[in-house]
């Protein structure tokens, strides 16, 4: 008999060796590679009940400020709690630490251990429901499978593909029905990195469209194939890499936002980072920079400070309360003044009856 996910395994398996192929030829890998990890941090975080914004996290990394998200302070804390999670996760797949290393080979080990005969796809996805049925957490495991692709020749391109959304509430945990919904879950992944990699190779067609005719000796194609390799790039970093001026590399990218090829990130006018069109969620995301009002003088504004006036809303300024005036409370001072004279006499009491021993023991 036939088992009810051969046919699965098998779309699957073509599948697989479509993207590999494609991944050979491809010119933007690096950048497929750093985008398929955000997807993969983004399924992983959903099925964790973390519901994130990737593009959160890529600010994070490159040290920008996102914007402040929610309306209160729970819905505030929650982002942060979530961005700190997505964070946690991109350190799982991307820069483990010590204990992180350790836990991803002991997830390897067991990988490579549970040998079922099946194949290693199937003998992968038996492993990871014997892991998590002994009680281990996910994380390990799913990083340890980017590497099992890998060393299986499956993959030669370093992917994250964990079926992750197998583990899905509503989900049967037989093993037969999950096998099932884990190999259409690594299907789903396998052809959304296909779509991302033509999507990205498509972007560098474009730009390189955008460019137009330039002279035989121009950097721009040079520069939009490294664009397309690097997510975010900056002058210095064009101008190291191009072999040029860092001058000539600014006018160059500044040519590209002007033609749409490429989009500034940071808001800022020094230390500016430029991407592909693409990453224009990025530059949503991240918090602009606080810059002075022009004509404003330092120090706290008075009252009737235009700038300050004019920085309100006219809706909002009608719905201010209007002030109420309180009358003064009169107090009767009498028995505090009273209290004070009985305690400048008892200290000038005091005072003559030290003077007065002293008197005594000097005579």
């Amino acid at each position: 008999m036939v088992p009810p996910f051969a046919e699965r395994l098998t779309r699957l398996s073509l599948e697989l060796g479509r993207l590999d192929q494609a991944l050979r030829r491809g010119s933007a890998v690096p950048a497929v590679l750093f985008r398929q990890r955000l997807d993969a941090i983004q399924r992983h975080s959903a099925v964790d009940g973390w519901l994130i914004d990737p593009w959160y996290l890529v600010a994070e990394l490159h040290g920008l400020v996102p914007k402040v998200v929610g309306q209160d302070g729970y819905e505030r804390g929650t982002a942060v709690d979530a961005a700190s999670h997505a964070f946690t996760l991109w350190r799982w797949y991307a820069r483990p630490d010590a204990m992180q290393t350790s836990a991803i080979a002991e997830a390897e080990a067991f990988l490579n251990d549970q040998s079922s005969g099946w194949g290693p796809i199937l003998d992968a996805g038996i492993a990871f429901h014997r892991w998590l049925q002994a009680g281990h957490p996910r994380a390990p495991f799913c990083a340890a499978l980017s590497r099992y692709w890998h060393s299986h020749d499956i993959l030669r391109t370093p992917l994250i593909l964990t079926g992750i959304e197998a583990l899905a509430p509503g989900t049967p945990w037989e093993i037969k029905p999950w096998l099932c919904r884990w190999l259409d879950a690594l299907l789903t992944e396998t052809r959304d990195t296909h779509d991302l990699l033509h999507q990205l190779e498509r972007a560098r067609t474009q730009a390189l469209e955008k460019c137009g005719v330039q002279r035989r000796h121009s950097r721009a194609p040079q520069a939009v194939n490294v664009l397309a390799i690097q997510p975010l790039v900056s002058a210095s970093m064009l101008a190291d890499r191009l072999g040029m001026s860092m001058k000539s590399a600014l006018q160059l990218l500044s040519a590209f936002q002007d033609r749409g090829i490429v989009v500034e990130v940071t808001h800022r006018r020094a230390h500016r980072l430029f991407g592909l069109a693409g990453m224009g969620a990025l530059r949503d995301v991240v918090k602009p920079p606080t810059r002075p009002v022009p004509g404003r003088k330092h120090g706290r504004p008075r009252k009737d400070d235009p700038f300050t006036t004019q920085s309100i809303p006219d809706e909002e300024m009608t719905q201010l309360p209007p002030p109420t005036r309180l009358d003064p409370l009169q107090f009767d001072y009498e028995d505090l003044a009273a209290a004070m004279n009985q305690a400048d006499e008892a200290m000038l009491r005091s005072s003559r009856l030290i003077a007065r021993l002293k008197g005594q023991k000097a005579s």
